[in-house]
C-alpha cells in the first residue's frame, strides 16, 4: 500500500514538472547547457537638459537586443545591455566610461550622443581597448584616421558624416535659395567651424557673414543690420530656439536654416510659432520615414514606430532612435564576425570587426571609411509646418566624401 502511494506520488511530482516544463520558454541550446553572454555598454545622458537623448536611444537599443536574443542570440551569445547615464558632463562621461571598462564581459560600448561628452570619454575608452560606437557627433578629430586610432589604441567608429559633409550640404542649399551670403550664430561648434572653413573649399561664391554668437549683448543688431536673408544656425537647441523666436520678434522674415541640434523637442518648444518655416539637415530620419526591411523574428514588414512603442510603453521615438538601432545592429553584426573568425568575443576582435561592416539596414548601407565615419550616409532635409511639426522635404546624398 505504501508502495503504491509513492508511486502515485511520484507520478503527479513528475506530471507537475512535465507542465511546468511546458510553460518555460526553449533552451536556446541542449538542454542543460547554459548560452553565453557578452555585454555592451550604452552611455547617454539621462538626467538634466539633454535626458530625452538617453530615453529616446536606450528603448532602440533594447529593441535591436530583443530580436536579437530571440531570434537565438548572436553567434551563440545572449547580448545583455549595461547603461550608464553621464548626463551630458564630460567628467561625469569618463567616470561611467571607466565603468564600462571595469566590466571583463563588456566588450563594446555605444555613445555618448554629445560632442564634448564623447571626445572626453575617448581616453577611457582606449585604455581599456573597448571599441565605441559614437553616433550623433560631428567633430572630426574624434575619429580622425587610423594614425589617430593607432595612437589612441582603441577603434572609434562615428556612425554619420563629420561636420564638413553637413556644412557642405548646407551651404549647397544657400545656393539653391538663390542666395550668396549668410550670417552664422553659432556658439563654436564643429558645424559653425566647418561652414565658415567650407566656403573657400566649395566652387560657390558663397559668403558666410556676420559670423556672431547668440551669447554676445549685439548678435542681433549685428545680423539685422547685415541685410542678410538666410541665418544659418549652429547653436544648441535651446539657443536656436530662442535665437529664431529673437529674429521673428525683431521683424525679421528671412530663411532660418541648421543642422541636427534643430531635430531635437526643445527647439521647437523654445522657438514656439517662429518654429515654422525653419528648415534643417539631419543624417538622422524621424521613424515615419523609416521601417524595417524584415523583422528578424516573424519576417513580416514591421512599422519601425509600432515596434518601437512596443518596447517604450507607448512612448513615441525621437529623432535619434534610429541610428541606436542601427548603431546596435552594427555592434551585433561585428560580434557575430568575431566569434565566427575567432570562436570567442573579443574587444580588440570586435573593433578589427566594425572596419569590415557592410550593413544593408533600415538607414541604407551602412560602411566606414579611412576617416572611420559614415561619410556617405544618406542626408534628409525636414521643413517645420505652421504647427512646429518636422515634416521631409527630401533626401540626398552627400555632394563630397570625406
Amino acid at each position: 500500500m505504501g508502495c503504491s502511494k509513492g508511486r502515485r506520488l511520484l507520478s503527479l511530482a513528475l506530471c507537475f514538472f512535465l507542465l511546468l516544463s511546458s510553460c518555460l520558454p526553449a533552451a536556446p541550446r541542449f538542454p542543460g547547457v547554459v548560452r553565453p553572454t557578452v555585454k555592451i555598454g550604452l552611455v547617454a545622458p539621462f538626467e538634466g537638459r539633454y535626458r530625452y537623448v538617453g530615453y529616446d536611444v536606450i528603448y532602440a537599443v533594447r529593441m535591436a537586443l530583443q530580436e536579437a536574443n530571440a531570434a537565438g542570440g548572436v553567434a551563440g551569445y545572449g547580448v545583455e545591455l549595461v547603461a550608464f547615464d553621464d548626463g551630458a558632463e564630460p567628467a561625469m562621461a569618463i567616470e561611467q566610461a571607466r565603468k564600462l571598462a571595469a566590466d571583463p564581459e563588456l566588450v563594446a560600448a555605444i555613445g555618448h550622443f554629445r560632442e564634448q561628452t564623447t571626445a572626453a570619454a575617448l581616453d577611457a575608452y582606449a585604455e581599456a581597448g573597448i571599441p565605441l560606437v559614437a553616433p550623433a557627433v560631428y567633430t572630426r578629430a574624434i575619429t580622425s584616421g587610423a594614425a589617430f586610432h593607432d595612437r589612441r589604441g582603441a577603434e572609434i567608429y562615428r556612425l554619420g558624416p563629420p561636420a564638413e559633409v553637413l556644412a557642405d550640404a548646407l551651404l549647397h542649399q544657400l545656393g539653391a535659395l538663390g542666395h550668396s551670403q549668410a550670417a552664422l550664430v553659432t556658439t563654436g561648434g564643429p558645424l559653425g567651424t566647418a561652414l565658415q572653413q567650407g566656403v573657400g573649399r566649395l566652387p560657390t561664391a558663397a559668403r558666410v557673414w556676420p559670423v556672431v554668437s547668440p551669447d554676445a549683448p549685439d548678435w542681433l543688431e549685428a545680423v539685422r543690420d547685415s541685410g542678410v536673408e538666410v541665418v544659418l544656425c549652429d547653436a544648441t537647441p535651446v539657443k536656436a530656439g530662442e535665437t529664431v523666436s529673437a529674429l521673428r520678434g525683431a521683424g525679421w522674415q528671412g530663411d532660418f536654416v541648421g543642422g541636427p541640434e534643430l531635430a531635437a523637442p526643445d527647439f521647437a518648444a523654445v522657438a514656439g510659432g517662429a518654429a515654422g518655416g525653419v528648415v534643417f539637415v539631419t543624417p538622422w530620419p524621424f521613424s515615419e520615414t523609416v521601417s524595417f526591411p524584415e523583422n528578424l523574428v516573424s519576417g513580416e514588414e514591421t512599422d519601425f514606430a509600432a515596434a518601437y512603442r512596443a518596447v517604450s510603453n507607448g512612448v513615441p521615438p525621437g529623432p535619434l532612435a534610429s541610428v541606436a538601432y542601427e548603431a546596435t545592429w552594427v555592434l551585433l553584426e561585428a560580434l557575430e564576425r568575431d566569434v565566427q573568425a575567432h570562436g570567442a568575443p573579443t574587444r580588440g576582435g570586435i573593433g578589427a570587426a566594425l572596419g569590415a561592416t557592410r550593413r544593408d539596414g533600415m538607414l541604407g548601407r551602412v560602411t566606414f571609411d579611412a576617416n572611420y565615419s559614415w561619410g556617405d550616409a544618406p542626408l534628409y532635409w525636414y521643413r517645420f509646418d505652421a504647427d512646429g511639426v518636422p515634416r521631409i522635404s527630401s533626401m540626398n546624398q552627400p555632394a563630397m566624401r570625406w
